[in-house]
């Protein structure tokens, strides 16, 4: 069925048949994103395909009129079972990608599910494994790759010369083989393996790995910190690498082992849409609403066990109905659900660069008691561990007083004034969102929402208009690094709203704790770092998600990687 009239009637909610819509050529140039002319030229082709009727409006001004001869649900209905029964799960993603009724998804929602998960393809003897996501891949560029999927895939692109290890709190050799450390840990020398090779077929060598370094201090990004204490970078034999340090930092393999420091190849620009990296998979493919990775055959470590995977771009609330509906009439097929608790933390940040009332200690003070996470979670039904820290561990009730508020908003001069209170797009941000604003107004607290993307999230300007900002972080299993990346990564949104003060104070809490040695003490350092944000609400630590992912029963060995995503490359089926 073709695309544009799915999006006309879909977008216009032209639903029923034989009824006149009258439209305005204007709505199907923003829906269709083209020039007048072509949406002309795209009518006249819908209609030589007898899919729709049309009449031009007469005279300026005048609205057009659209018939169509079949009810839309009725055509919706018989399109999906004929892509359900030849399994074209892209024609299906296409589909639920416009906003069609959830009660036409939920028709089908079973169907498709049988269609999703790990599936062997007995023809080629391939295991591949289909699965949507909610919302779009803004970039796959380790230099500007800032929220948890993509950062998530680029593990999978590509390695690093060693790897943290959670178990034992150590780095363990990966692209290296081994590495040493001498003149008082400021130079280190890594041996790579012999035959690591790269997408394209070339070997790793020690200039790819020096010219992967340069391309991080020389770029503009967020991630330049990560390479702004290498001075020098020696390359004495192809497999030899030496990095020169300006002072030792024993937060340095913290550093090297981060998925943004992923080795490229010098012989080739960067390419995000054709990437060339080592890693356990390939990029075979990547559109607007599609993504494909491919095992590596050729990889160094072990090989993934299964042979593809298929991402396919749908609404939030497509995939939502389709993975955890409860309607079904088979117990047998019903989905596994696999729970994960460590896929980051929500949290409630404030601008203190404006010169309005959120720099005022008491006002932050009355929306911290404001948001009680216990009542929130309870009104949305959402499973969550509230959180008393970045690291999950330390979950539990935090204290709030209602009778606090009105006496905290009359000290902090609050005359009821409109505050900007910013969030992500995606469906859940926005119900979190309207859920504060809703109890704001029980004090007479407006708070104005302002949805953003992801690409305006990394954008210098956003904040300026800012004055809360609701977000997440999704942390690595390196919980030390991901405190460090938390505070120094200035592309993510809260970082760039703290004061003159604040900032500096976590400037230099940040410099001793990667200076330190002793785990413990690093420890001591980020609760007490902790405690003063939330001492001065600076930030509010709001929950914990539990994120549930619905899993097809055949699938063995499901773990959890970093960033709160399952690990691919373990997973495999049971035929």
């Amino acid at each position: 069925m073709n695309d544009r009239y799915i999006t006309l009637r879909a977008n216009l909610h032209h639903y029923k048949g034989n009824h006149c819509y009258e439209v305005k050529l204007e709505d199907l140039d923003g829906i269709w994103f083209c020039t007048r002319k072509n949406s002309k030229r795209i009518l006249k082709n819908l209609e030589r395909a007898g899919q729709l009727k049309y009449q031009p409006g007469r005279g300026r001004g005048n609205a057009s009129q659209i018939t169509y001869p079949i009810e839309f649900q009725q055509e919706m209905d018989t399109y999906i079972e004929e892509c359900v029964n030849r399994g074209d799960l892209e024609s299906i993603a296409q589909v639920l990608r416009v906003p069609i009724p959830e009660q036409w998804v939920m028709n089908f929602s079973l169907e498709i599910r049988q269609l999703l998960g790990l599936k062997r393809d007995e023809t080629v003897s391939r295991d591949v494994l289909h699965t949507f996501r909610a919302r779009d891949i803004t970039t796959l560029d380790p230099l500007r790759v800032s929220v948890s999927l993509e950062t998530h895939l680029i593990e999978y692109l590509g390695d690093t010369l060693v790897r943290y290890n959670r178990e034992d709190d150590c780095f363990d050799p990966h692209i290296a083989h081994h590495f040493d450390v001498a003149n008082n840990n400021r130079i280190w020398t890594f041996y790579l393996r012999k035959a690591v090779a790269f997408h394209h077929g070339g070997i790793v060598t020690s200039r790819d790995i020096a010219h992967t370094i340069n391309r991080m201090k020389n770029s503009q990004h967020s991630y330049s910190w990560l390479a702004r204490n290498i001075t020098k970078i020696k390359c004495s034999h192809p497999y030899k690498v030496e990095i020169h340090l300006a002072e030792p930092n024993p937060f340095f393999l913290r550093y090297l082992s981060a998925p943004h420091f992923c080795i490229l190849p010098e012989d080739i620009e960067f390419n995000e849409y054709q990437w060339i990296g080592t890693g356990p998979f390939r990029l075979k493919e990547r559109t607007e609403h599609k993504l494909v990775l491919m095992a590596n055959d050729v990889y160094f470590k072990e090989r993934p066990l299964i042979d593809e995977i298929h991402f396919y771009k749908v609404t939030h609330e497509a995939a939502k109905i389709v993975y955890l509906s409860n309607k079904e009439e088979v117990d047998k097929i019903e989905p596994r659900k696999h729970k994960i608790k460590d896929a980051g933390i929500r949290l409630l940040s404030f601008n203190l660069l404006r010169s309005n009332v959120v720099k005022q200690h008491s006002f932050r003070e009355a929306i911290y008691h404001i948001f009680n996470v216990r009542k929130m979670a309870k009104e949305l039904e959402w499973e969550v561990l509230e959180a008393r820290s970045f690291e999950i561990e330390k979950a539990g009730p935090q204290l709030r007083d209602l009778s606090k508020i009105p006496y905290l908003l009359k000290i902090s001069g609050y005359k009821g004034e409109a505050l900007n209170l910013y969030h992500f797009v995606n469906q859940h941000a926005v119900v979190e969102a309207e859920w504060l604003k809703k109890e704001a107004s029980k004090y007479e607290i407006l708070l104005n929402l302002h949805p953003i993307t992801f690409q305006e999230f990394t954008e210098n300007g956003t904040e300026h208009d800012i004055d809360l900002l609701i977000m997440g972080l999704s942390l690595s299993f390196d919980k030390h690094l991901a405190f460090s990346y938390a505070f120094r990564n200035k592309a993510l949104l809260f970082n760039r709203l703290f004061d003159r003060k604040i900032d500096r104070y976590i400037q230099e809490m940040l410099t001793a704790f990667e200076l330190t040695e002793e785990r413990t003490r690093r420890d001591e350092i980020m609760e007490e770092m902790e405690q003063y944000l939330q001492k001065e609400h600076a930030i509010i630590f709001l929950y914990h998600p539990i994120v549930t992912r619905a899993l097809d029963p055949i699938i063995q060995d499901v773990e959890s990687n970093s960033f709160g995503h399952l690990d691919f490359r373990k997973l495999w089926v049971r035929s």
